[in-house]
């Protein structure tokens, strides 16, 4: 019988690591992120410049979770046409999208990934941030994850880019950096978030054929994390590990 103690002392470190491998991953400060190209030849394309607005969307994300065009808010360029029937803005959505000829998408999604904080690409140019300029088509991407608060607090944030940016937390707005414009560094504050994971969103576009970049990080201090949402598979995976080491115990016990 003394295998027994070694060998569940060595099933209890399997467990361990089974449960604690996507706890520590997930407590990275990275985001996923989904890239889409749109079209030189989009209807919204070089045609808004040059603004400066911190009131482009409203408060919240439209039904289809896309940011929505406030009427009025675009600082004085001309409002996008990219819009659904509730003003939904669609740069980021290749099925919704009619900005190309005869209605139809000039949107396409070209890859996914994982980011880490603080995001930093200043050619932020198609595909997926890695071209070398924006004449002939556009970057549109989504940083989206969590947001850990380890108490019921306000959430800060640096920002910049060019052109737009939109940051959401739990589909409330929280930084509006709409417009077509050079890059500006601006500083964000959320309203109180409860303790616990949270939601965050970051919709962002280049439009215009004068440079691509986007930088964000999260500067509020004290144990604020962000994280991917957990991918199902990984979930499967530690269901199934946790099984498996039930019953390698089981056997050992019964043995």
């Amino acid at each position: 019988m003394k295998w027994l103690p070694h060998n569940l002392k060595f099933a209890r470190v399997l467990l361990v690591a089974f449960i604690l491998a996507p706890i520590a991953a997930a407590h990275a400060d990275s985001l996923n992120i989904t890239y889409f190209t749109i079209a030189g030849t989009d209807q919204d394309g070089h045609r808004l410049c040059c603004s400066t607005s911190t009131n482009y969307v409203t408060s919240t994300l439209g039904v289809n979770g896309l940011p929505v065009l406030n009427p009025g808010g675009e600082g004085g360029a001309a409002a996008p046409l990219d819009l659904l029937a509730d003003n939904e803005i669609t740069w980021w959505s290749p099925t919704l999208n009619n900005g190309g000829a005869g209605g139809h998408s000039d949107v396409v999604e070209t890859g996914t990934g994982v980011v880490t904080l603080p995001f930093v690409n200043n050619s932020f140019y198609a595909p997926n941030g890695t071209g070398s300029n924006d004449t002939n088509e556009y970057q549109a991407a989504i940083l989206s994850g969590d947001i850990y608060a380890p108490t019921a607090e306000t959430i800060s944030f640096t920002l910049s880019a060019d052109d737009m940016a939109f940051l959401y937390l739990n589909g409330q707005i929280a930084c509006d950096d709409g417009g077509v414009h050079a890059a500006t560094t601006v500083t964000c504050t959320s309203s109180v978030i409860p303790a616990g994971y949270n939601m965050l969103e970051l919709f962002y576009v280049d439009l215009d054929p004068v440079d691509a970049e986007l930088q964000f990080n999260v500067t509020t201090e004290g144990g604020v994390t962000t994280s991917p949402a957990p991918e199902p598979g990984t979930l499967t995976l530690l269901g199934s590990g946790l099984l498996g080491l039930a019953g390698l115990v089981r056997r050992k016990l019964r043995a």
